[in-house]
């Protein structure tokens, strides 16, 4: 196999992997009915809440107002809680609900999965799935490839 069948046969893989994983995330969220930003904000919330309207708006971006109609969104499917903050009335805090939380744990049970795998390969598969991994990810950030708006 040449060069350029290598690189076709990785990409395929790569693909295949990151195709498999996605389509298992989102048919929870797609059974859920949720949206993109929806997702996006449930996901910032697994890892900053309980956070202000504000803080959330910083972390996807937004203005205040989207933040704020997205998290009624997730309110409205008891996936998020919005009180008031006891410090300043004026702020509301938000946190995942229990189904919030069970929705991501199912997510975390396939981390956990794929955790079992990697623990069955040895240290040379580790090795170099590690360093393959850390490569691309490299390469990929170098190219701003995780840069919002990015399109190729």
């Amino acid at each position: 196999m040449n060069h350029d069948e290598y690189v076709e046969q990785a990409h395929a893989l790569f693909r295949s992997f990151v195709q498999a994983t996605l389509a298992r995330l989102t048919q929870d969220w797609a059974d859920r009915g949720l949206s993109l930003p929806q997702i996006r904000l449930l996901l910032v919330l697994a890892h900053i809440a309980p956070a202000t309207i504000g803080q959330i708006a910083d972390q996807l971006h937004i203005g205040q107002s989207a933040a704020s109609l997205q998290v009624d969104r997730l309110v409205q499917a008891h996936l998020a809680e919005r009180t008031d903050d006891p410090a300043d009335r004026r702020r509301a805090i938000v946190r995942l609900t229990e189904a919030g939380e069970l929705l991501l744990g199912r997510q975390r049970t396939g981390q956990r999965r794929l955790h079992a795998i990697l623990h069955e390969l040895d240290d040379a598969h580790l090795t170099m799935i590690i360093d393959t991994f850390t490569t691309i990810l490299s390469l990929a950030e170098n190219e701003g490839l995780f840069e919002e708006g990015f399109h190729a």
